[in-house]
């Protein structure tokens, strides 16, 4: 209940000046309580209550700051806080006083002003941290679409300049005039592949074949026959190397021959079996998502993966284990 003490003459003018804080010192001595239970409780210093009640000007903070003192002051007395504030405003000097309502240290008044704070921090941190997420997403979205397309023109630009790939540029000669196994001398077309025989050939076509080029072709075709009966068998090969890349991989491999069996981009899931004898020079990108065999035995080389996600090692097989060399 709020206590009047507007009829008591301590707080009225005297020698021009007003006495504006006996009602709070008469209130708060009437009530029992000494100054340190009232700075305890309103968090309020003892010596600025002690110039509140002394109507020390001199002594008080800036009048925005002592307005807030007043008011706490005054309701923790149960007093009237309107009656109390005019009566300061009328002693501070002209132009000082104002109107404004300083945030009251009560704890329900600041209780309900730091939770509206905090709900508006944690609803500004939560529009910063989705503002990080959407971003990093288009990122990441975009820089995966760069990769992409760059494997994608990769793949598109294989020819048959490389070692694996068949090549598209290769030109064949072909001769006018051939010897089939048969001993039957035959006609190749300019345009096809489609022989004839000699005993089709009009007599214009025929005449056309002299005796030099019969003698040329003959020539050619001796060698090339004794060639294909000396070339030796190739070599057995008994290790077989199964690659999987799963995102795609840059992949170089030799065997124990020094034979590049493989130096080239393995499109993503593609699959490359490789024969050859083992142990295998292997070097490769994208390890993290490429995975081995060797003779049908899972290759772990999670240990020679390096920071930049590539690998390089030699690797065989005896029975049924993996030998990293």
């Amino acid at each position: 209940m709020m206590q009047d003490f507007s009829s008591s003459e301590e707080n009225r003018d005297v020698g021009g000046s007003v006495n504006f804080g006996a009602v709070l010192a008469s209130a708060r001595k009437l009530q029992n309580y000494n100054v340190e239970l009232i700075s305890d409780q309103l968090k309020i210093p003892v010596r600025t209550i002690n110039a509140l009640e002394n109507s020390d000007i001199s002594l008080l903070p800036a009048p925005t700051y002592t307005q807030g003192y007043i008011r706490a002051y005054a309701k923790f007395l149960e007093i009237s806080v309107d009656e109390v504030l005019d009566n300061y405003n009328r002693a501070v000097p002209h132009g000082e006083a104002t109107d404004l309502k300083p945030r009251s240290n009560l704890p329900e008044e600041a209780n309900s002003q730091s939770l509206i704070m905090k709900t508006v921090t944690m609803l500004l941190i939560l529009a910063g941290i989705l503002a990080i997420i959407i971003g990093s997403f288009k990122y990441y979205q975009e820089k995966a679409d760069v990769i992409e397309t760059k494997l994608e023109s990769k793949q598109r630009s294989f020819t048959g300049r490389s070692l694996d790939s068949p090549s598209t540029d290769r030109k064949t000669t072909k001769q006018n005039v051939q010897m089939t196994d048969e001993g039957e001398l035959t006609v190749l077309s300019a345009e096809a592949d489609e022989t004839s025989s000699l005993d089709d050939v009009d007599e214009a076509d025929a005449n056309e074949i002299t005796e030099s080029n019969l003698a040329a072709t003959l020539e050619i075709k001796e060698p090339l026959v004794k060639e294909e009966l000396t070339q030796e068998p190739e070599a057995v090969l008994t290790d077989v190397l199964t690659i999987t890349a799963e995102n795609g991989s840059w992949i170089q491999v030799r065997d124990a021959t020094n034979t590049r069996l493989l130096y080239n981009m393995v499109p993503e899931g593609g699959v490359k079996v490789l024969n050859g004898q083992a142990p295998f020079r292997i070097s490769l990108g994208n390890a993290k998502t490429t995975y081995l065999t060797i003779n049908d035995l899972e290759v772990d080389m999670s240990e020679y993966i390096r920071d930049n996600n590539t690998a390089k090692f030699s690797v065989s097989s005896d029975q049924q284990q993996v030998i990293f060399h």
